[in-house]
């Protein structure tokens, strides 16, 4: 599938050039990964996943020798696996003054952001990214901040094309998902069926010591439909 540009990109260089660690959080599937590899194409910067149990365990077990394996630059996937790594990249940030060593994605969860807020407060950027907006879909991107001028709106508005309630509608029916760019009604509503199982019902579960799994999912209809 070809690559769509995320608006977060932007944001996301500047904070690296000002920040020694830049935290992408988000929901699952987004595209987290798919960004930071993107921007660190041609750049010497390590990959270590935390969904590989190996690399977990060498995170949690040694932090250390972690960073001694994988040397920073580098880019950290699922950090929230691993909140242990969470001191240690703190004193190789302060050991340091070059910015954007540590890359980090992972999915927000309470316990992590609590970790990162009291451990890497000043060190760290975190930036949030959603599903992709209508104006991602469309590959249209500005390069310009939107000040609200009236040259800045009407340099915007040649570009976008006008509203059609179609179209709104359609991207809100459809979802944000990169994953679902291309798919046919049935792949959608599979993957959405499979994204609650494997993702919400697993997650909430885990952290939240959810039991009753069928009220949850109803909780969630009912949450979708408020929200619609």
């Amino acid at each position: 599938m070809e690559y769509i540009r995320r608006s977060l990109e932007k944001k996301f260089t500047r904070m690296s050039e000002f920040f020694k660690a830049v935290l992408v959080t988000g929901a699952r599937q987004v595209g987290k990964t798919t960004i930071l590899r993107r921007l660190a194409e041609g750049q010497n910067k390590t990959y270590v996943t935390l969904d590989n149990f190996m690399a977990r365990n060498l995170a949690k077990s040694d932090p250390i020798l972690f960073f001694q394996t994988y040397k920073p630059p580098v880019i950290i996937d699922e950090v929230q696996f691993a909140p242990e790594l969470f001191s240690q990249i703190k004193i190789m940030c302060d050991q340091s003054e070059k910015p954007g060593q540590f890359w980090l994605t992972g999915s927000q969860q309470f316990n992590m952001m609590k970790n990162i807020r009291e451990t890497l407060a000043g060190r760290i950027g975190i930036l949030e990214l959603y599903g992709l907006s209508l104006n991602e879909k469309d590959m249209i991107s500005f390069h310009d901040d939107l000040d609200f001028s009236l040259p800045c709106l009407q340099a915007r508005q040649s570009k976008a094309p006008r509203n059609d309630v179609i179209h709104v509608f359609e991207h809100i029916w459809r979802g944000g998902m990169p994953q679902l760019i291309n798919a046919d009604e049935e792949q959608r509503q599979e993957y959405y069926k499979a994204y609650v199982d494997t993702y919400l019902m697993r997650d909430v579960a885990d952290l939240g010591g959810v039991k009753d799994t069928l009220r949850f999912f109803k909780f969630l209809a009912a949450c979708a439909a408020l929200i619609a």
